[in-house]
């Protein structure tokens, strides 16, 4: 037996050893996998429908795509806004308002700022001799207890077009449309002649504006 470096020997020792070495590594990766499928036999249906990122991303489309309807339907509203002569200082906030209100409320955004701008012209701190106040002119002996109990600011642009909104809306409901708007118009009991004489022009007013 020969003694010292065995040229032979040596390159077949290293040649074993690598060859367990990727045995073993090989041996721990088949045993990881087969735990996984064992473990994990059928993808569950959460993976792919309630925790796919595909819903909500088609819901972010779609919030994507009413936000581009709204501001194209306030940009609409502000060249309505021009054409009957509303100030630029408050143009867009009024349409904004005018169009999230109509929206809120089912209404036409378009009737909703005619009746807006025969009652003030977008003035916001207008006050009437008949007790009516801001944007819509809510009438206060009328309204002015709801306000109050809910916390309405009657001279913020904001609150005062969705209340007369609602009010609007709900005079709609039950008296249909033209009616309706006279209602919102209203009578006053101590000037019941005149009022009621108002009323038909009123209306006429908001319908020259509505249909021009």
């Amino acid at each position: 037996m020969r003694t010292g470096w065995n040229n032979r020997y040596i390159l077949h020792c290293l040649w074993c050893r690598q060859w367990l070495r990727k045995s073993a590594r090989s041996l721990g990766l088949l045993t990881i996998a087969a735990t996984l499928v064992l473990a994990f036999p059928n993808p569950s249906a959460s993976v792919f429908s309630a925790d796919s990122p595909e819903t909500p991303v088609q819901e972010a489309r779609v919030r994507k795509t009413e936000i581009s309807a709204d501001r194209a339907a306030v940009r609409t509203m502000e060249v309505f806004l021009q054409q009957h002569g509303i100030q630029q200082s408050n143009r867009n906030r009024l349409a904004e308002s005018i169009v999230n209100s109509a929206k809120k409320h089912d209404l036409n955004a378009r009737l909703l700022a005619s009746v807006m701008i025969v009652e003030s012209r977008g003035n916001p701190f207008a006050i009437s001799g008949k007790d009516a106040i801001g944007i819509m002119q809510i009438h206060l002996p009328t309204w002015g207890g709801t306000a109050d109990r809910e916390g309405i600011n009657l001279l913020k642009i904001e609150d005062n077009i969705d209340f007369g909104a609602r009010i609007l809306k709900n005079y709609i409901r039950h008296f249909g449309l033209w009616e309706g708007v006279s209602r919102y118009n209203g009578v006053v009991a101590d000037d019941m002649a005149s009022s009621e004489q108002a009323v038909p022009e009123y209306v006429a007013k908001v319908q020259r504006v509505y249909e021009q």
